[in-house]
């Protein structure tokens, strides 16, 4: 059983509409936070790296998918489901598991109904963190 976080619910975000409440469930705080020891700045970098390089590892699954090239599917789903679990995006990460082992044994048709569902919950990861690191900034900020 995953550790649970005592952190409070985060607010809806903007962009996704999710509702109050459900950010905490998107990331395992704990378990993101122990992943960089407790290093914010750290946090900070890895999400800034993430959010730049996870639609491009989405579009290349799609891509693999279009081409029929299961190895690119793999190593794609391979790659965000580590930065997933890193996040405490533990549900996200799972989804890129089933993506990754699909590939792997070259079922692409498999790999199509997932792709959707890692989409959205990659968009959701990343609207979590987003709020986490404001929430996090805003803290550390002398008023």
């Amino acid at each position: 059983m995953p550790a649970q976080s005592n952190s409070p619910p985060l607010g809806a975000s903007p962009a996704t509409g999710v509702p109050s409440g459900h950010h905490a469930q998107v990331l395992d705080r704990a378990a993101m936070l122990a992943s960089v020891e407790q290093d914010l700045d750290l946090l900070r970098e890895l999400a800034e790296l993430f959010f730049a390089e996870s639609p491009g590892q989405l579009a290349q699954i799609r891509t693999g998918i279009a081409e029929r090239n299961p190895e690119l599917v793999e190593r794609c789903a391979h790659t965000l489901k580590g930065a997933l679990a890193t996040f405490g995006a533990l549900r996200a990460s799972a989804v890129a598991r089933e993506v990754e082992i699909h590939g792997r044994g070259g079922h692409l048709e498999d790999v199509a109904a997932h792709v959707s569902t890692l989409e959205a919950e990659v968009a959701q990861a990343c609207a979590a963190l987003s709020d986490y690191l404001r929430e996090v900034k805003s803290e550390r900020t002398p008023r």
